[in-house]
């Protein structure tokens, strides 16, 4: 709470300034749910992950089926093509490395 009125705070003095304010809003509940795994990949190898490292988290993030169960019944298996495994030790730190260069497109003048 501290951080969203000192924030407000900010945003107060410019507009009572004249000065605008731009605000970028990100929705991120369910982005573990939507992280392409070929780009991920492609971003590991760009901070130099390599070798038998890099082939351990493709495997960790390949291969892997869901299906759903609905009063007592199973669906098929189906793969999944993105997503970071929730609940890992591996899944936070590979959802920050993928969202890492967000920032980079966005111009902060203060």
């Amino acid at each position: 709470m501290t951080q969203l009125l000192i924030i407000l705070e900010r945003w107060t003095e410019l507009l009572d300034g004249g000065d605008p304010v731009d605000v970028i809003y990100l929705d991120l509940r369910k982005a573990l749910d939507t992280v392409p795994d070929r780009r991920l990949i492609k971003k590991l190898e760009a901070y130099g992950i390599k070798g038998i490292f890099l082939t351990w988290i493709e495997n960790f993030l390949s291969g892997r089926r869901q299906r759903v169960v609905m009063n007592d019944k199973l669906s098929t298996l189906a793969g999944i093509l993105s997503s970071i495994p929730q609940g890992s030790e591996l899944g936070p730190i590979l959802f920050i490395i993928f969202i890492n260069d967000l920032i980079d497109d966005v111009i902060c003048t203060t």
